[in-house]
């Protein structure tokens, strides 16, 4: 199993530790791609330059591939247990500060995800995302 985070974000320092335990514990079976967030322009001119590194970065990729967003699905870890279970590669994708361009994105995602209502702060979605994908190996061995 691969797991990939491409997470637009400038620094995750208030969770660096937490996520760097989770690199070691994922090890190589996990990649992190942090992509710097676009400074200036128009929120839609943002929106959009962001969507095109996203897009840029998965190219070709035929990963599994997730979307984290507010109108995704709320799983619950047995559901993710299941796409962890299904899938060899997964590609998880966090947009910048205003998201992204999802009608851009929905021919390449496979499944929307959301954590619920709230915002998180982008290293605690990351954070939350590597610690179900770790608790989600652990079951499955």
């Amino acid at each position: 199993m691969k797991i990939k985070v491409l997470c637009i974000s400038d620094s995750d320092k208030h969770f660096a530790s937490a996520i760097d335990e989770y690199l070691k514990r994922l090890g190589k079976d996990l990649e992190i791609v942090t992509i710097k967030p676009e400074k200036n322009g128009s929120r839609d001119q943002i929106i959009s330059k962001e969507t095109d590194k996203i897009l840029e970065k998965l190219g070709k990729n035929t990963d599994f591939k997730i979307l984290l967003t507010k109108d995704g699905k709320a799983l619950s870890t047995e559901e993710i247990v299941k796409i962890v279970s299904t899938n060899n590669n997964i590609s998880f994708i966090i947009g910048g500060p205003y998201g992204l361009d999802e009608a851009r994105l929905e021919k390449m995602i496979d499944a929307k995800l959301s954590f619920g209502k709230i915002t998180l702060p982008h290293g605690l979605a990351k954070l939350t995302i590597l610690e179900q994908v770790y608790r989600a190996k652990s079951i499955l061995e």
